[in-house]
């Protein structure tokens, strides 16, 4: 007998990483979902097509509004509006601010800040299709721990994170009388393609500090973002250890800056002898 679907999902960034494993999830749970990626789209739909045969992909970029426009309409018109968009696409680039160019400082705010923006505002027509529908959609970002609390090595992708962090505070704000829910996700570092690439070339200063917040398998880490997905939580932060640096930095900010300090001079003196 044929599985009913019972809701429709957008994922973009959806072919790999976390954004690969919520549609994993997503598929299993009985979703419709289409995924979509700037690469590996065909790859990862056969991949997914394995779970179900209720996946699409589209190839986009999420520097280019009017891509989304036009795949997002695509999407509505042959899958239907969507219940829940999750926006996963975002890159990394771990350098120093001395050693980053300008263009790669650049680059991560564009896809990671701005492409949050574009993806949200090419898909509210399609959400608020589905309110009309009389269901109450919702978007989800995927920020970072490093959206809240700064990592030495990051400052384009801090800035770009907060960045996604206060817009999705904004967006909640702004579409709850529209009917449309907002979340954000912050999860530390999580074992996908983007982090393994940053390993190679890293700064071990980098690589000891983020420890401090520990890090996750994708699966583990989806399994309780996935879990926040579904409730009404607005700020989800997988990893209890995440949750409790989170907490202090923002109720004791001195306290936090001291120890990180205390830490980061302890490394360093390590490094160099």
């Amino acid at each position: 007998m044929k599985k009913k679907i019972s809701k429709t999902a957008w994922v973009t960034g959806g072919s790999s990483g976390i954004g690969l494993e919520l549609t994993k999830r997503l598929l299993k749970d009985q979703y419709q979902v289409c995924i979509f990626a700037h690469v590996g789209i065909q790859q990862a739909v056969k991949e997914l097509s394995e779970i179900s045969s209720t996946v699409n992909g589209f190839e986009v970029d999420v520097q280019n509004e009017s891509s989304l426009n036009e795949q997002f309409a695509q999407a509505s018109a042959t899958f239907g509006t969507p219940d829940l968009l999750i926006n996963s696409a975002g890159i990394s680039i771990a350098k120093s601010f001395d050693d980053m160019t300008s263009q790669e400082f650049e680059r991560q705010i564009q896809i990671n800040l701005v492409g949050s923006r574009n993806v949200a505002h090419a898909a509210l027509p399609h959400l608020k299709q589905k309110v009309q529908q009389g269901k109450r959609p919702k978007i989800v970002f995927i920020a970072s721990a490093a959206g809240l609390v700064g990592c030495y090595g990051y400052a384009g992708y801090c800035a770009s994170k907060f960045g996604v962090v206060g817009l999705a505070e904004v967006l909640r704000m702004e579409l709850r009388n529209q009917k449309i829910d907002v979340a954000v996700v912050c999860p530390p570092e999580v074992d996908t393609p983007l982090v393994t690439e940053e390993h190679k070339n890293g700064s071990p200063i980098t690589a000891a500090l983020k420890q401090l917040g520990g890090s996750m398998s994708v699966h583990t880490a989806c399994k309780e973002i996935y879990q926040g997905i579904l409730s009404n939580k607005f700020m989800i932060i997988p990893s209890v250890q995440t949750r409790i640096l989170t907490k202090i930095s923002s109720l004791l900010p001195n306290v936090y800056r001291k120890q990180l300090d205390r830490k980061l001079d302890q490394i360093i003196e390590r490094l160099a002898s």
